[in-house]
């Protein structure tokens, strides 16, 4: 008899272990949130751009400048070097680019098929490049960069030309 009266305390101490593990159980189940992917947008003011007056195919050159923040600060800087890798008429030409961005956690890299247009000033259409990898946080980078241009006189130096760069890393 007395094994008899211990069983709905048994039963009742069991429930109550269950009821206890139930909540950490349903919290180590639930799914962790996901990464998000993170933008960035910086625009280039191009300082230097060494493109020859008479472009061939092969033909490297370089361009680049400081990068700005959204409220104009400086960022960082960030150079494109190109090889010339096709010439179309009338002026325009398109060129194979890797671009390197230094900010303040580290660098970002591009890569991209570019097509320029030389008159009235070498200018670089807009379009998208894909983002290649990195050094410091950005080491793993992955993702897409866009490329809109802002303005600028390709023919006056005290007008620099600009182009706004909106890179999406991958998560």
């Amino acid at each position: 008899m007395p094994a008899q009266s211990r069983r709905p305390w048994l039963r009742i101490a069991v429930i109550a272990a269950v009821a206890s593990v139930l909540p950490l159980a349903a919290a180590s189940a639930a799914p962790a949130p996901a990464p998000q992917d993170e933008t960035i947008e910086l625009t280039a003011q191009r300082g230097v751009l060494s493109l020859p007056a008479t472009p061939a195919v092969g033909v490297p050159f370089l361009g680049g400048g400081d990068l700005l923040d959204a409220a104009g600060k400086k960022a960082g800087e960030g150079y494109s070097s190109c090889l010339i890798a096709k010439i179309a008429l009338p002026a325009e030409l398109t060129a194979y680019c890797t671009s390197a961005f230094r900010l303040e956690k580290g660098e970002i890299h591009l890569s991209s098929l570019r097509t320029y247009t030389l008159l009235p000033g070498p200018t670089f259409k807009d379009g998208p490049m894909a983002v290649t990898g990195g050094t410091g946080a950005y080491k793993s980078a992955r993702g897409e960069a866009k490329t809109v241009k802002q303005g600028g006189d390709p023919l006056d130096p005290s007008k620099p030309v600009s182009y706004k760069f909106t890179i999406t890393l991958s998560a």
